[in-house]
């Protein structure tokens, strides 16, 4: 008997969604890798899609003051002209770039439209992703229909966040999707909140730059100190690169190997900055389980600090 992956909609039954869909155009195309691509999409609706304000509500439900609105960390289901089954691709721009705009913004200026960004991995056997990947001439301009979806969401569910001082972000390869948009948003509302970010992604050439290296100008951009000293010392990278590259090129502080207990240990610090830390994990299943399950074995971790999402 032959088996069938499951779709994403299948997959993510259970977690929340809205009810409604959004009418999207896609604007733009940005190539970034041989594996990856980003995508803009305009919305089409004047009102935009907003961030919600509220509490987030547990999984199954979305709040009564989030239908219509997004949160960071979020996917959407993207269907596709042609094609029955909606595609699952996490939103990688900050809820306040689908904010409105104003009233005298020229249709034609993509750059000022309040929109959604996705990151998309070539995946030829997925057939909404195959999809994006035709030759840009084919689809740019297309509409398409999202609904927004997820829980692995900014402020964590369960969590005062009155109480976060600091946040820790541990991203795999494209699991870095949903933490630049949580990023994104965070020094946007809350500047001033110490980051931690530890980043493992494999390079695919010997001569990769730090444009090739899926949102690491904009995470070094994010986490720069452009307000001097009230944030000085307040964020860092450690960025992990395995693969096939030559060590040439303007990354930054960069060890050669994959997260390991050593790096964890550093980025959950000390006994009593644990305690007010949130702690987000995202990439393949076996580093997600991994991870998490040292973190929630660590003294003064509570299990509602640490929050995961595995991409498939």
């Amino acid at each position: 008997m032959v088996s069938y992956p499951l779709s994403h909609e299948e997959r993510t039954a259970f977690e929340p969604r809205e009810k409604g869909l959004h009418s999207v155009t896609l604007a733009k195309i940005t190539y970034v890798n041989d594996r990856i691509k980003t995508y803009r999409l305009i919305i089409k609706d004047k009102s935009g899609v907003q961030v919600c304000s509220s509490k987030p509500s547990p999984p199954p439900t979305i709040c009564a003051d989030c239908v219509g609105k997004f949160l960071p960390g979020q996917w959407l289901d993207v269907h596709v002209p042609g094609i029955k089954k909606a595609g699952g691709f996490t939103i990688t721009s900050s809820p306040r770039n689908a904010s409105p705009v104003a009233a005298n913004i020229r249709a034609e200026d993509v750059e000022s439209q309040p929109f959604i960004e996705l990151a998309v991995q070539k995946s030829p056997d997925n057939p909404p992703a195959a999809w994006l990947w035709r030759p840009e001439e084919d689809i740019v301009g297309k509409d398409l229909t999202v609904r927004v979806g997820g829980s692995f969401v900014w402020p964590p569910p369960g969590v005062d966040a009155s109480t976060i001082k600091r946040v820790v972000f541990i991203a795999g390869g494209v699991g870095i999707n949903p933490l630049i948009s949580i990023l994104s948003y965070i020094r946007q509302e809350q500047p001033l909140l110490d980051v931690r970010f530890l980043y493992s992604t494999k390079i695919s050439s010997k001569g990769a730059q730090q444009g090739e290296v899926l949102f690491l100008p904009r995470i070094l951009n994010l986490l720069s100190t452009p307000s001097g000293a009230e944030r000085q010392g307040k964020s860092r990278l450690e960025l992990f690169l395995t693969g096939t590259w030559d060590g040439i090129g303007d990354f930054g502080s960069v060890l050669t190997q994959r997260i390991d207990e050593a790096a964890l240990s550093r980025a959950i610090d000390s006994q009593e900055k644990r305690q007010s830390s949130i702690f987000y994990v995202c990439g393949p299943r076996d580093m997600t389980d991994s991870i998490v399950e040292h973190l929630r074995g660590q003294d003064n971790i509570a299990p509602e600090q640490v929050l995961c999402e595995k991409w498939w």
